[in-house]
């Protein structure tokens, strides 16, 4: 008698198993939380195949049957990344990291991305801070793509009721950025506190992590005595580029030998192309190709330039004067868009 062919998945059809931490003391109550789980699945975008409960740790869980991979012009969860910004600098007294914090927040929002969560961190003895915040992942088009269960874990809280009493609005947060959250729980911390960890579904491929933006550093090329100077002074620099058209975050001092600097950090969108990414926006450097006697000569021929820069839509955020008597130069440093050409190079 023949045997029956052995059955076998077809391509483009694994079912995957949805499982959950929680436990309910009876079957009657783990059905309805199940029938809820399969709807919040559904609406972020998750095709379901039904679910069944089990038992699990004395008590009843349940388990939800879904597709892991569909074509690409199936409905599913959106494609976002949670990035995590630190600017590295530390902050002596809490209330000035708490001041850069905010700020930094406030900036991340200006420019359209959902900001989940903001903290002051100890290093050693001083302080830091954190920006965790919502971007694209500009996935390489493929015909099939994978769902991902993520996990988030944001905000400190004292006690487990704290924390419990957050969820909701974390939740909101997350549905507000268009990104269905499925479940959001209270966690406890390494350190004893509570956290909300939310859990969330995202679209994938093979081809990895695309993120839309990414935060690039300048580092000033000026010089100063004092740290308070240099703090000044990069406060100073982040409305420059606001006005250059693009997005700046956070700005930090630093050691420049004996004398320090500044750095300012600022977002740029990255543009998908066959040999790479290219920045919507980057730091250019213009060196002049001539030389002064006196550095009044070269700071002067420093400010018409400057001036000829900004008019031509190459906004100048830094420049410096350098060299000795009768070989002074300038250089100045100036934004440029994707596309856009900046100075012809100087023929000799």
């Amino acid at each position: 008698m023949p045997h029956a062919p052995s059955p076998v998945t077809p391509p483009g059809a694994t079912i995957a198993e949805y499982s959950t931490d929680e436990v309910f003391s009876f079957g009657s109550q783990a059905k309805p939380a199940m029938d809820a789980r399969i709807n919040a699945l559904r609406a972020a975008g998750i095709t379901t195949l039904g679910g069944r409960v089990v038992e699990k740790d004395r008590g009843y869980s349940f388990v939800i049957e879904y597709l892991p991979t569909v074509k690409g012009n199936t409905a599913m969860p959106p494609a976002v990344l949670v990035e995590n910004y630190k600017n590295g600098a530390s902050y002596w007294v809490e209330r000035e990291a708490q001041a850069a914090m905010k700020s930094c927040a406030d900036n991340f929002r200006a420019a359209k991305l959902t900001v989940l969560d903001s903290y002051v961190y100890d290093v050693g003895s001083d302080n830091a801070f954190a920006v965790d915040f919502l971007v694209r992942n500009m996935l390489r088009p493929t015909q099939e793509y994978a769902v991902k269960f993520e996990r988030y874990t944001g905000g400190r809280f004292t006690f487990e009721s704290q924390a419990e009493k957050a969820i909701p609005s974390y939740l909101a947060m997350f549905r507000q950025a268009g990104v269905p959250a499925i479940r959001g729980k209270a966690v406890q911390r390494p350190d004893g506190d509570h956290s909300v960890q939310v859990e969330f579904a995202v679209k994938t491929n093979r081809y990895g992590r695309r993120p839309q933006y990414s935060v690039n550093r300048y580092n000033s090329r000026e010089i100063f005595t004092f740290e308070k100077d240099a703090l000044a002074a990069s406060s100073a620099a982040l409305p420059v580029f606001s006005r250059a058209g693009v997005s700046p975050l956070s700005s930090v001092a630093r050691p420049e030998g004996r004398d320090y600097s500044y750095g300012v950090d600022f977002l740029v969108g990255n543009i998908y192309q066959a040999g790479g990414v290219v920045p919507s926006a980057a730091v250019q450097t213009y060196q002049s190709p001539e030389t002064f006697t006196f550095e009044s000569e070269a700071r002067k021929a420093l400010t018409d330039k400057v001036a000829v820069f900004n008019t031509a839509g190459l906004p100048v955020v830094g420049s410096a004067v350098s060299g000795q008597i009768r070989d002074y130069t300038y250089t100045i440093d100036y934004v440029a868009k994707a596309g856009q050409n900046g100075p012809a190079p100087h023929p000799y």
